[in-house]
């Protein structure tokens, strides 16, 4: 057993270092849920830390279960505490929800009765030994602290297996992070362990441990991924714009306001509400804009009488039919600037260099409008498009999928679809690194872009799976086509790393029959993908008719050949 004097020294240390973690994370709280949840652990490990320092320091055995009581409110918030930061960790749009707060609060307050009660039923800790002074304020463990235990560590493995997942799966940039929180967890629970194991609970190092959890946490924190971790405060760019932006329905209710607007709704009438989304656009502005957008001027009095003159720039927001379903307006207070135009035009002198300053700033306007096109149709197009190989994802597949089908039934034109899966990729990533596997399917996404047609969809599925769907193809020539692609792929071999991968796929094949929709299209495709990995892999086959009148045709590649790497 470790000396008296320096235990407390220790825990006395473990307790200042997780105050001031406790202490820096709550003034930085509001940049990330994760530094919250950090706080939380930190605050939890100083009232452990502090209670049994103070309980080496007492014989007297109701300070001792007063003690007890108080670093077990502790003991029972830090799981709590490390589940919610391995949360916020891996998903930086997590917040702590009422419910999920609720539930983890649950334990902690029957371990807190249990504690509380136990000089009556000693169910929690057993009853202390006369002979043994120290038993006074650390006895020994009753069945319902191994209740509590098993919990604990159960909330415990649920944070670091997801914290595990994500190191292996998760974005490479943030796998420093997860690395560094696992690597400080692992001494808190070797000290635990120890602790148990030996029965030596007088010497239980765990909230030490923890502490340094804790400050390893925070340091891997600030110093490899806070900004990964901090959501963009779109809300904040927002109103951060001078302009007023507004978004208004097809019936000119207003769906979103920006601060600048709100103060211009205020200028121009009293007794607005606190809440103005909801209001009529058309009652204040005196109207809507035109159906096809555009730039117009405005004049208005506010409420005041004084006038306000706007430059406004509107566009349709049209649903996925090409409905319109309301507009999108900036509005510019262009007041000064027309009554500064208005002055120089009566002062000759000073015309022409007034013309010009004007002109740039509706140069300005201009260019900020066509920006915020821009960036709205680049955020468009990387919402549908996979961020490693460049293709469509699913989503966007699936709008494609419906839209080709319904053509394809308007038309009476057939519609084909392969389902691609590498074969034994799983193999490629264990073997030869994640980024090995990567270079797999950006090589494999290339070759089917290559050799696909201006009217195909080439889709990544998810993982290492690929969707090419094929409009005006029947299904024995999207089988060639197939056929021939897998034929070149299992022909050129990948060279990653100084190694030399040979790489194959095996595909199934479906072609849109009469009643059939796009899901069950999928379906036909994922059967036919199944029969050719029962059917030994690197294959392509063809899914039966619907109606049984066709059979799946075997692949085009004898099932005695393989693939050396994946």
């Amino acid at each position: 057993m470790l000396g008296l004097p320096f235990l407390v020294l220790l825990f006395m240390l473990a307790t200042s270092v997780a105050a001031a973690v406790t202490a820096v994370g709550w003034r930085r709280r509001r940049t990330a849920p994760a530094v919250g949840a950090l706080a939380l652990l930190s605050a939890a490990i100083v009232v452990w830390s502090a209670a049994d320092a103070l309980a080496f320091l007492v014989q007297d055995a109701v300070v001792g279960h007063l003690l007890r009581v108080t670093k077990f409110i502790g003991v029972c918030a830090i799981p709590a505490g490390f589940f919610c930061l391995s949360l916020a960790v891996v998903d930086r749009m997590w917040r702590l929800s009422r419910r999920t707060a609720l539930l983890l609060a649950v334990e902690p307050v029957l371990v807190l009765v249990a504690s509380v009660t136990d000089p009556w039923h000693h169910l929690f800790f057993l009853p202390p030994d006369p002979a043994d002074p120290m038993t006074l304020t650390r006895p020994d463990f009753g069945p319902l602290f191994w209740v509590h235990t098993a919990y604990s560590y159960l909330l415990l493995s649920v944070g670091v297996t997801r914290l595990i997942r994500a190191w292996v799966r998760g974005p490479r940039a943030q796998r420093k992070l997860y690395g560094a929180i696992l690597l400080g967890a692992i001494l808190p629970a070797v000290a635990n362990i120890i602790a148990l194991w030996w029965g030596d609970y007088a010497t239980d190092l765990t909230p030490v441990g923890f502490c340094v959890t804790a400050v390893v946490t925070y340091w891997a924190l600030v110093h490899h991924s806070l900004p990964e971790l901090i959501p963009v405060a779109r809300g904040h760019v927002f109103d951060m714009i001078g302009d007023t932006v507004a978004t208004i329905d097809a019936s000119g209710r207003v769906l979103d306001l920006n601060s600048a607007g709100e103060r211009l709704l205020r200028r121009m009438a009293y007794g607005l509400p606190d809440r103005i989304v909801g209001l009529s656009f058309e009652k204040e502005f005196g109207g809507l804009p035109s159906a096809d957008g555009g730039e117009t001027d405005l004049a208005l009095a506010d409420r005041d009488g004084r006038r306000i003159e706007l430059n406004v720039r509107s566009s349709p927001l049209l649903d996925s039919r090409g409905g319109r379903v309301g507009w999108v307006m900036v509005m510019r207070d262009v007041t000064a600037l027309n009554r500064q135009r208005r002055e120089l035009e009566q002062a000759n002198a000073r015309l022409h260099e007034q013309r010009h300053e004007l002109e740039q700033a509706n140069a300005r306007l201009h260019e900020q409008l066509r920006t915020i096109e821009t960036l709205r149709a680049d955020l468009a197009e990387q919402a549908v498009r996979d961020a490693l190989t460049g293709l469509h994802n699913r989503r966007h597949l699936m709008e494609a999928l419906r839209r080709e089908a319904a053509r394809a039934v308007a038309d009476r034109s057939p519609l084909s679809l392969a389902l691609l899966d590498v074969d034994h990729f799983k193999q490629v990533n264990d073997g030869y690194g994640h980024g090995a596997g990567d270079e797999v399917l950006v090589r494999l996404s290339g070759l089917l872009t290559g050799q696909a047609r201006p009217q195909d969809v080439v889709a990544r599925y998810g993982g290492e799976e690929f969707v090419v769907v094929l409009p005006g193809v029947p299904g024995d020539r999207a089988r060639d086509m197939v056929e021939a692609l897998r034929a070149r792929v299992a022909g050129e071999p990948v060279h990653v790393g100084g190694h030399t991968l040979h790489v194959t796929f095996s595909a199934g094949v479906a072609c849109l029959s009469g009643g059939q929709d796009p899901e069950d299209l999928l379906h036909a495709a994922d059967e036919a993908l199944y029969a050719a990995k029962r059917g030994g892999r690197d294959r392509v086959e063809l899914a039966a008719a619907p109606d049984g009148r066709e059979t799946a045709a075997s692949g085009h590649r004898d099932s005695g050949s393989s693939s050396a790497a994946a």
